[in-house]
């Protein structure tokens, strides 16, 4: 836990060169990795069968700086062709996802991006710019900041004495490492794919990409598209774990069941927004029943529990013939029914017929039948049969658009009590807008 470790690969400056770490050593010297890890090629296996440079090199390094380099490599004997990068890109991807399955929690994965051959070091750019895997590039710059010269020879290596003549053994030689910020292309695209999803309202979606750059992304942007993907699901349990401070603060409308009927409606305004007409059509049947419910509380004084009995195992109200006939309303269900009125579960028709004849406004009437016809007569077609349900489906069977019929919901829903503003149907835009601004940060 908490190790550093640096990939290399080894190239033609390293160890040492012209008096100067190589790229590989310098990053060891400023670092202090605690796992080293040397790619070595053909050549480069050549030179470490002869002399043993590397190794020999990085344990001098350790005795100057009393830290233990434990070094491991990796290698690549038959690997002659060193400027095909297609080769070291797929090795490369390879080796790191390797070590990177061995990190554990607090780990740092350094990559040396300065050694090797440019095909070598084009692979690694590329794989840090589309961030694969979670590693900080390390660049090192030459001692003169130009090429570095090709005077000394690499084959007949003097260890010793390169390690003796090495000016950055010096007390106040200077650090050449920079740490490179590479553009992270993967999570650009993965935040753009994001606020695609968002602006979908598949915040399923959203979170599942959110997960994959879940370190990259602010603690803020990630808990709200939490929030979103458990809005969406109406899970209000989770939603009030995840919720902070007022910067989390989603609900236009905060009163208990008030509150559960509107995030209702809203999640079924959505489905118009995502062409899930089916699930629209068959998400009106609740949705309805709680409506008339409370109109009926509101409009007429009834309360179900005045003409109802709570089946406790099914969690539901059922109808009571004597209730009902203490509420007068007795004689009246019978007279509507060929069979008279059986005693059963609350069905919106039921209501309907008591609000129609306990209430006399014929504009709320009106719409309470339109709304129980098209949530009895399509819902059942829907439900119980595959057909293709669409938006011009749905207006041959109701002559009612998805819209129209949004709008007799959220009619009813202030006749039952709950106080909108026209801006409060815009609630999951003003939460995309929000998730955008913390992606942003």
């Amino acid at each position: 836990m908490n190790k550093k470790i640096l990939f290399s690969p080894i190239g033609g400056t390293d160890p040492i060169k012209n008096f100067h770490d190589g790229s590989m050593l310098h990053i060891c010297r400023h670092y202090l990795p605690d796992i080293v890890y040397l790619y070595l090629s053909h050549e480069m296996m050549e030179y470490h069968r002869k002399d043993n440079r590397y190794i020999d090199s990085i344990e001098r390094l350790s005795i100057h700086l009393d830290h233990h380099f434990e070094v491991r490599l990796i290698e690549r004997d038959g690997l002659i062709n060193v400027q095909q990068y297609d080769i070291f890109y797929q090795d490369f991807r390879e080796e790191i996802k390797k070590i990177e399955n061995d990190m554990e929690k607090g780990d740092e994965l350094l990559i040396n991006m300065a050694s090797g051959t440019p095909a070598m070091k084009s692979a690694l750019l590329v794989m840090a710019t589309l961030a694969e895997y979670r590693f900080q590039p390390i660049q090192v710059s030459t001692p003169e900041k130009s090429r570095n010269k090709g005077a000394d020879d690499r084959d007949d290596y003097d260890i010793v004495a390169n390690w003796e003549l090495n000016e950055d053994n010096e007390k106040n030689a200077p650090n050449r490492c920079t740490e490179v910020k590479c553009l992270n292309l993967m999570k650009m695209l993965k935040v753009e794919t994001i606020k695609k999803h968002i602006w979908a309202y598949d915040y399923s979606a959203a979170l599942s990409v959110a997960k994959e750059i879940k370190e990259d992304l602010p603690d803020d942007a990630y808990r709200m598209l939490q929030i979103a993907d458990a809005r969406i699901r109406l899970d209000q349990s989770k939603i009030s774990a995840l919720l902070d401070d007022k910067k989390y603060d989603i609900y236009p409308i905060k009163e208990g069941n008030k509150q559960k009927i509107f995030e209702y409606a809203l999640a079924l305004q959505t489905k118009i927004a995502k062409q899930e007409l089916a699930d629209f059509i068959r998400g009106i049947t609740p949705l309805v029943v709680d409506l008339l419910e409370n109109i009926l509380k509101k409009e007429c004084g009834i309360r179900l529990e005045d003409c109802c009995t709570k089946n406790t195992k099914k969690d539901m109200w059922e109808w009571n013939r004597q209730k009902l006939q203490k509420m007068g309303l007795l004689e009246m269900l019978d007279s509507e029914y060929t069979n008279g009125f059986k005693k059963g579960p609350v069905y919106s028709h039921h209501i309907a017929k008591i609000i129609s004849y306990r209430c006399h406004d014929q504009t709320l009437n009106k719409r309470i039948n339109n709304m129980v016809n098209i949530e009895s007569h399509v819902r059942n077609i829907a439900a119980h049969k595959i057909i293709s349900v669409t938006d011009q489906w749905i207006k041959k069977k109701t002559d009612k658009t998805t819209q129209q019929i949004m709008d007799l919901i959220k009619y009813l829903i202030v006749r039952s009590g709950i106080s909108v503003k026209e801006g409060y149907w815009d609630s999951y835009n003003k939460m995309n807008k929000k998730i955008e601004i913390f992606l942003r940060q």
